[in-house]
């Protein structure tokens, strides 16, 4: 509502902002809250970087090889000097047929014990075979420990003796050195039994 000059109201309609501004090309658009948490939550997060895996080399304990071929050797000399104090020694295991065959039955101590040792252990550790049942991992692993147990003994006794200038064995050590192959293939038939059986068992499992 005006006055003119004359004393005459004029009356004005009002004015809509909506036809007088000019009306703007870009829209303005609020992010909701929800939103800005999620941007909020996406920027702080570290970013991971997936890195190629590289293929690790296969372990190749090749020094086994020399300690195992000294052990071998060390072990094996005190063995057969032992069968020899015990009464192990050369024989004729074809008499009559093959009288020239000549067996030197000391060997057959560090063939049975090391090896079976060795054949226990690598039940007990899982180097290269199935998965097996508690029972022949126990079985190995208390037998395999015995047979190192027996052989260290065994050649403590032999150096001993040969230190003490021994040619024959007491007869206690000879009763103990004659049934050692006895036992050892009676742990070597056992424990295989064991591992044949885990095998079968797992094949026949679906």
């Amino acid at each position: 509502m005006t006055t003119s000059p004359n004393g005459i109201r004029i009356h004005q309609p009002p004015t809509s902002h909506t036809a007088t501004e000019p009306h703007s090309n870009h829209t303005t658009v609020v992010p909701s809250t929800t939103e800005q948490a999620l941007t909020s939550t996406t920027d702080d997060s570290p970013q991971t970087t997936h890195q190629a895996k590289v293929p690790s080399k296969p372990h190749k304990p090749w020094p086994l090889l020399i300690i195992g071929a000294a052990a071998a050797v060390a072990v094996w000399s005190g063995w057969v000097g032992l069968g020899q104090m015990a009464g192990f020694g050369v024989i004729h295991p074809l008499p009559g047929i093959w009288d020239d065959l000549k067996l030197n039955t000391a060997v057959v101590l560090p063939l049975s014990v090391e090896a079976y040792a060795a054949y226990a252990l690598r039940v007990w550790l899982g180097v290269g075979s199935g998965p097996r049942s508690a029972r022949t991992l126990r079985f190995a692993k208390i037998s395999a420990i015995a047979s190192l147990v027996i052989g260290a003994i065994a050649q403590v006794a032999y150096h001993l003796m040969e230190a003490a200038g021994y040619t024959r064995a007491p007869w206690p050590i000879v009763m103990l050195v004659a049934i050692v192959p006895v036992i050892v293939l009676g742990l070597a038939s056992a424990l295989a039994k064991l591992v044949t059986s885990d095998t079968n068992s797992e094949r026949e499992t679906p």
